[in-house]
């Protein structure tokens, strides 16, 4: 009940329609309800009517009245189904918005536990299957619950003896829909979790196609897909298993009133305790429960499913970011440049340690090369600065203050960010550079795209700076990749610059023109405070100074080129191996 009372929420300012669909489908059930009576009473009617010929004034009005019971029907079905459809789709859209709203909101650290396919899995599958309930199911089962309640207080007024014997089987529905309920509810769960599989690997598989087909992976990411398409379908079957058996039952039930009516209800008329036309208004108010009844069950089905899937969307929902904006947030320095300062760091991924009591002071427009073996920390400490995530231990302090006191859209807003993994989005290469800062003049775009090395190759596309890139810039080379990147980092001019390990990816020739438009960057700006993450020698000698981090994620060494080399160290072997691959 928690979880669709949540669900009702989303209805916010459009509540209205609840209240019309409801009251829309009390009237359309009240009508319903009122043709048996109205047949009844014209079955009596016919039995006493003694003229030969002509036209019975009751019947006429008799007549009269079904005819505007029907069309009360039509009015409140009409109007209930448009009413219901829209407050089903308003519901959708809410929790969809708020279902981004809050990935946008939630930590990296989700993010490093979390598959794209399972979360475009609930914000589509689950959010389709609750639409389809509100719009539908919650409302059938307000009539089928309804229309039981009133058939059965009509049934005693009418014979309350007659009346206890046909609805004896009732209670057994009730328990049959409970147990239905319960038996199906983890089955639907684990199907919602089962096409969030199916979504991954689709995603995935079109996502990474060319390294598939490059290893000759087909048969078996089809074999995978298949095992995970096939656990759907088991799941699915078992619970269409259940369905099959209780749904027979369900509709069966009301199938036993009918008889016990004939042979009752029928020995009363003979006996003349009960009228004809009271025998059929019976019949008919017996038949009403029919529909509703068999509902009842696909219902309690589509409840499940919705119940499970809101249950997965809302687990979702309760996520709270790691990096939260402090109650009273303090300010950088205005118009001054930032230093930024480690002090006693320690952080790691699900309790394992990355980085260890690791300190590092960085002047104010100085540049820094951070280097050391694979998995030594790098990338986690510079994602420390601008708070993606907040160190387990010590403090990372920008301009002086804490990054923990510090509003992290306000500190990402002087930070300009070039990761190891560039992603562009499918948009032209203009809004591709003036992502940060959308509000970015041509000038300030061409001028970024100048200084990254990559306005020369933009012009020479056929729409210049309004060509379309591609899924992950799937229509670029590597180097323009990472060059867009640049400049999409520099567009917005940061005070502090991050480049990690920004020629990775690419080849020898491309890698000297990065190194150049990076060594212009640097130029470009001498007040900015710049960090730059690097394997290669001809990358690190841009910095002014190098910090070292060894295997323990700690700070070893921190110095100059001239320095480090002079020493004994984790640096002098590095740069001593890489001199030797060179000669």
């Amino acid at each position: 009940m928690k979880t669709f009372l949540r669900i009702m929420s989303f209805a916010r300012g459009n509540r209205w329609l609840l209240v019309v669909g409801l009251v829309c489908a009390a009237g359309y059930t009240g009508a319903t309800l009122a043709i048996p009576e109205i047949v009844g009473r014209g079955v009596d009617r016919v039995r006493e009517f003694d003229g030969a010929f002509g036209l019975d004034p009751a019947l006429v009005w008799l007549t009269a009245a079904l005819i505007g019971v029907a069309v009360l029907r039509l009015l409140f079905s009409g109007l209930r189904r448009y009413t219901t459809n829209n407050l089903s789709h308003v519901i959708e859209y809410e929790m969809r918005r708020s279902f981004f709203r809050r990935e946008l909101d939630l930590s990296h650290s989700f993010y490093d536990k979390s598959s794209t396919g399972e979360l475009v899995s609930r914000a589509t599958n689950d959010l389709r299957v609750i639409r389809f309930f509100t719009g539908w199911g919650m409302f059938q089962m307000f009539i089928s619950i309804l229309t039981l309640v009133i058939v059965s207080v009509i049934l005693f007024v009418k014979n309350p003896a007659l009346a206890a014997i046909v609805l004896s089987p009732m209670p057994i529905l009730a328990l049959a829909a409970w147990r239905f309920a319960s038996r199906v509810h983890p089955i639907f769960k684990r199907i919602q979790g089962r096409l969030a599989d199916v979504t991954t690997s689709v995603q995935e598989n079109v996502s990474g196609i060319r390294v598939v087909k490059s290893f000759s992976r087909e048969p078996f990411e089809m074999d995978r897909f298949g095992d995970r398409a096939e656990g759907v379908m088991n799941e699915t079957l078992a619970a269409r298993g259940i369905r099959a058996f209780y749904i027979p039952g369900m509709t069966f039930i009301p199938a036993v009133s009918v008889a016990l009516l004939v042979f009752f209800g029928g020995s009363a008329v003979i006996g003349g305790t009960l009228s004809l036309g009271d025998f059929v208004a019976f019949q008919l108010y017996l038949m009403q429960l029919v529909w509703p009844m068999q509902g009842f069950g696909i219902v309690v089905d589509q409840g499940q499913r919705a119940l499970a899937a809101g249950e997965r969307i809302f687990e979702v929902l309760d996520e709270e970011p790691d990096v939260k904006k402090p109650e009273n947030p303090k300010s950088l320095p205005a118009d001054t440049p930032l230093g930024v300062d480690f002090e006693d760091v320690s952080f790691g991924y699900g309790g394992e340690m990355v980085l260890e009591g690791a300190n590092l002071s960085v002047k104010p427009g100085e540049t820094v090369a951070v280097v050391g073996a694979t998995g030594s920390g790098k990338s986690s400490l510079l994602s420390l600065v601008p708070r993606f995530y907040d160190p387990e231990r010590g403090s990372v302090k920008v301009g002086g203050v804490d990054t923990r006191d510090l509003d992290p859209a306000e500190l990402r807003e002087t930070v300009g960010v070039v990761p190891q993994e560039t992603f562009l989005f499918s948009e032209k290469v203009r809004e591709n550079i003036a992502f940060g800062k959308p509000d970015a003049t041509d000038e300030e775009i061409e001028r970024a795209a100048g200084i990254s090395g990559v306005h020369g190759q933009i012009m020479g596309f056929p729409d210049g700076y309004d060509t379309m890139v591609g899924e992950w810039g799937i229509t670029l080379s590597g180097g323009q990749k990472q060059r867009i990147a640049i400049a999409r980092a520099l567009v917005k001019d940061p005070k502090i610059l991050l480049l990690d390990d920004a020629t990775s990816s690419v080849d020898a020739e491309t890698e000297k023109q990065i190194q150049a438009a990076l060594k212009e960057t640097l130029s470009d700006a001498s007040s900015r405070t710049t960090f730059i993450v690097a394997h290669r020698l001809s990358t690190i000698l841009l910095a002014d100074r190098i910090a070292v981090l060894d295997d323990e994620g700690r700070i070893a060494e921190f110095g100059t080129h001239d320095e480090l080399s002079e020493k004994s160290g984790i640096y002098a072997d590095m740069y001593g191996a890489e001199r030797r691959e060179s000669a």
